[in-house]
């Protein structure tokens, strides 16, 4: 009896919700042979893949994840962001768990390479048309290939080593497969990057129908370099072995020697880099489509359809350099990193609809009012300002998640390099660059400043959670601060005060298996401590 699937009916980049593609019973519209002899069915098969890629456009019942680290503070207690940080989490009580999600995507690439791949499509062959058809046809291996390693990784990074399934199995055969290490898991990930790097192209232009959003050449080298930032990282590395990090550093040297290829060196404007497909800093970004709902989930309480959400803390805010001797409590933002004013929104300033965010007790958007910032601050990057929510005039605009960018990509590679040399102004004939001329930082305590720019840089681009973690400072990011407010007649007295002391504990740095998982699969072993 074949195998029956659904066929996708549109394309599924672009919009924000995943749905559920794979189907294996007797109702589904499409034989899997009638799917893969058709060019349009092929296409809606291999894009219904890029659906399993996620953002973090308040992916965590309504937060960002960055409220779950010391990047952020979301106002509702209802949310389960809380999880991570009060001391609930567990393999019965689980937070942001992708493991099913992302082996349903393995699943969709690992049955796309079995069954859709090496046809000719005899029938059209003689049709308008068909060699640039085949041209697309031949790359959406690579880009399968491509998908599934960073599945694999978005696996990685939060439970270590997982079962490592590169073939069609059954559920049963599925559900019997032990975990693999973490550094198996790492090199057939680096392997995988590698051979795909070989094949897809630089960029997809009119031969490809100029589709955007499709997986890059220089993707799958952020990744690798990525990757082994991670796994050089003292989480999986706590001997220090100095070759990971060399590895590392080449990844990431790999990238910026060829960035002008990839026209990708162009570093933007700070404000220009999100939600702006002609970005020439981007390598690949995730299009959300039209929408408003990351507005309206984080535009200030008291704000025509804000309902207020991820809160930027003062623990981000404090990151932000700024001239020596010029901190004021009455003018504490002044003479900043002009990137502080991009990234949040701050009290007694312009925001949505042109209308002044007053974040001081008694204001607008300010406490005691429910759901006002208990940080004293409100999100601004990512956001779309000119998203209205009035009744005469309700409009959303297009959103995009950055996946990698070139910003990352010299973050990555000082940070590297200088762990090779455990000197930010040393280089070689291999590491030609050191870590101080790529980033055109100050030389003292270089390893602080590096983690402080990546806090900064990266601000609520979904770097921060992990960088606690791969770094192993969990235990030196719960305290939690934001600023008191008070307006005295013209001016505002602020004062830094704590808001909460999170809750900590080394299992943390991995997060659990769901029991229920474990219940499916003997085979698999709890991470430890959990």
């Amino acid at each position: 009896m074949k195998i029956k699937i659904i066929a996708l009916l549109f394309v599924l980049i672009g919009l924000s919700s995943c749905s559920d593609f794979l189907n294996y019973d007797e109702v589904s519209q499409y034989t899997e042979e009638q799917v893969f002899t058709n060019f349009d069915r092929t296409k809606s098969f291999v894009t219904n893949i890029y659906s399993y890629l996620e953002s973090d456009f308040c992916s965590i019942d309504g937060a960002m994840r960055a409220a779950g680290c010391d990047e952020a503070v979301h106002v509702w207690n209802s949310s389960n962001i809380h999880t991570f940080t009060n001391g609930t989490w567990s393999p019965l009580n689980t937070v942001d768990d992708v493991w099913a999600y992302n082996y349903k995507g393995i699943r969709a690439a690992n049955f796309y390479l079995a069954k859709g791949t090496g046809r000719l499509f005899e029938e059209y062959k003689y049709a308008d048309g068909y060699a640039n058809n085949m041209l697309r046809y031949n790359n959406y291996e690579w880009e399968v290939r491509f998908l599934r390693a960073y599945f694999y990784f978005e696996l990685v990074k939060r439970y270590g080593g997982v079962p490592l399934i590169t073939k069609l199995l059954t559920p049963e055969e599925a559900n019997n497969t032990a975990r693999a290490s973490f550094d198996e898991c790492v090199q057939f990930i680096v392997e995988e990057c590698d051979t795909v790097a070989k094949h897809l192209p630089i960029s997809y232009g009119s031969d490809y129908n100029t589709e955007t959003g499709r997986v890059p050449r220089a993707a799958a080298y952020a990744l690798k370099s990525r990757l082994l930032l991670y796994a050089a990282s003292k989480l999986h590395n706590p001997e220090n072995d100095v070759e990971k990090w060399k590895a590392a550093a080449k990844a990431a040297k790999l990238v910026i020697d060829s960035a002008v290829v990839f026209k990708i060196n162009n570093l933007q404007m700070y404000e220009l880099i999100t939600n702006n497909i002609n970005c020439t800093e981007v390598i690949w970004d995730r299009r959300e489509g039209m929408q408003g709902n990351f507005e309206k989930l984080n535009f200030p309480i008291g704000f025509e359809g804000g309902n207020t959400g991820t809160c930027p803390t003062q623990n981000l805010v404090d990151a932000y350099g700024m001239k020596a001797g010029t901190y004021s409590l009455t003018a504490p933002y002044t003479n900043r990193d002009p990137r502080l004013d991009k990234t949040v929104v701050l009290n007694n300033t312009k925001w949505a609809y042109n209308e002044t965010v007053e974040a001081w007790e008694g204001g607008n958007s300010g406490l005691p009012k429910t759901g006002a910032s208990p940080t004293g601050y409100y999100l601004k990057k990512y956001l779309v300002k000119d998203v209205s929510f009035k009744p005469s005039g309700n409009t959303s605009f297009l959103h995009t998640w950055v996946m990698f960018r070139y910003g990352e990509i010299l973050l990555n590679y000082a940070e590297a390099v200088n762990e090779v040399f455990q000197n930010p102004n040393m280089k070689d004939t291999e590491l030609n660059k050191t870590a101080i001329e790529v980033l055109n930082l100050t030389y003292d305590n270089f390893v602080e400043i590096v983690r402080r720019e990546r806090f900064v840089e990266l601000a609520f681009e979904d770097h921060r959670f992990w960088d606690i973690r791969r770094w192993m400072i969990g235990d030196k990011t719960t305290e939690i601060y934001g600023m008191k407010i008070v307006k005295d007649g013209t001016k505002f007295i602020y004062t830094p005060q704590k808001i909460v002391d999170r809750v900590w504990d080394d299992k943390y740095y991995f997060y659990p298996i769901s029991q229920a998982e474990l219940n499916k699969n003997k085979m698999l072993k709890q991470n430890t401590g959990w």
